[in-house]
């Protein structure tokens, strides 16, 4: 099941959006999120009625925009969660994921494609970026990936085997400093090497069509060759 969660950050303006949303089984936005998605809904030239979900605290949602989407054709299902312990990307996430198990999916068989969630706030953006990890441990078996104009964020435990293309620009962050991350497959490589600073596993190079990371729990940044 390939699920699309919208978060309200920089939505992504090249092309490839619009097959990814084109071909998602659910989309869900969070809150504010819903605005940007109409707007892309709005500028496709054919595009058939859909139902998506709106989940959050309300708190940057415009709720005129629920009669927008009617007019679009667009149902929207507004599903409302006051709680302040976890942001609206993780609330979105939950949702999203006990949907999913409700329709008979196991967590094996489900794919997240975050968009809109860098760029603009750059705490947002940390943050989000964070909970990859933490969604990996909470939810074992679910593939999850970060996406904007620029690259893509792929969280690993443990070990991980990353398609690439040669030269592609490849950064490493490790999420747990006490664990040594091993690297095989590009330019420069990392053997047993504690990270302890965000920056010292940056601005790598892939060699060819993949590469191996071995460690705790890394986040791994492929530069878009768009």
């Amino acid at each position: 099941m390939n699920i699309i969660i919208i978060a309200n950050g920089l939505f992504p303006s090249g092309e490839w959006v619009d097959g990814l949303l084109r071909q998602a089984d659910r989309i869900v936005c969070c809150d504010g999120a819903l605005e940007k998605y109409l707007g892309w809904h709005c500028r496709q030239t054919e595009f058939p009625s859909t139902t998506i979900d709106v989940v959050g605290d309300g708190d940057s949602l415009d709720t005129t925009l629920f009669g927008k989407a009617e007019r679009a054709g667009i149902v929207v299902r507004h599903h409302l969660v006051s709680e302040q312990e976890y942001n609206d990307l993780t609330k979105a996430t939950r949702y999203a994921l006990a949907s999913a198990l409700e329709a008979g999916y196991t967590y094996k068989e489900i794919v997240i494609d975050y968009i809109g969630a860098t760029g603009l706030r750059e705490d947002h953006t940390l943050g989000n970026i964070s909970l990859m990890s933490w969604y990996m441990e909470q939810y074992q078996g679910v593939r999850i990936r970060m996406l904007s104009d620029y690259g893509v964020f792929v969280p690993v435990h443990g070990h991980g085997v990353l398609a690439t293309k040669e030269g592609q620009q490849v950064s490493l962050f490790s999420l747990t400093p006490e664990v040594p991350v091993t690297v095989k497959g590009l330019r420069w490589p990392i053997e047993n090497r504690r990270i302890s600073w965000w920056w010292e596993a940056s601005l790598n190079e892939a060699l060819g069509d993949s590469f191996e990371v071995w460690g705790g729990q890394v986040v791994v940044y492929l530069v878009s060759k768009a």
